[in-house]
């Protein structure tokens, strides 16, 4: 996208789990979709502050974070998504649109 002169976005995933190799754990394997709003909010913020998550296999990924997605299909994505607002938020971090 930037050798076309447009603006690239890295996005995380704030409701999903990572894998070693930084792609999401398919949503077939356990442990792939994450359903409590704290832990999801937690994961976001260590995501935006450190650059990195831990992965499922409990090593540390990197991600360049502009953008975090909230999948609307993930059972409590609206709690998620308030949770995540609010712990961004707490951490002092700037909400914006892009």
């Amino acid at each position: 996208a930037a050798e076309h002169g447009l603006r690239p976005v890295g996005e995380a995933f704030a409701d999903r789990a990572y894998a070693a190799d930084g792609t999401l754990v398919p949503r077939t394997e356990p442990g792939a979709v994450l359903h409590d709003p704290t832990r999801v909010a937690d994961r976001v913020v260590e995501m935006v502050g450190a650059g990195s998550v831990e992965a499922i296999t409990g090593v540390r990924v990197p991600v360049a974070v502009g953008s975090v997605c909230v999948h609307g299909d993930t059972p409590g994505a609206v709690a998620h998504a308030h949770a995540v607002r609010r712990a961004l938020e707490a951490a002092g971090f700037e909400l914006r649109g892009l």
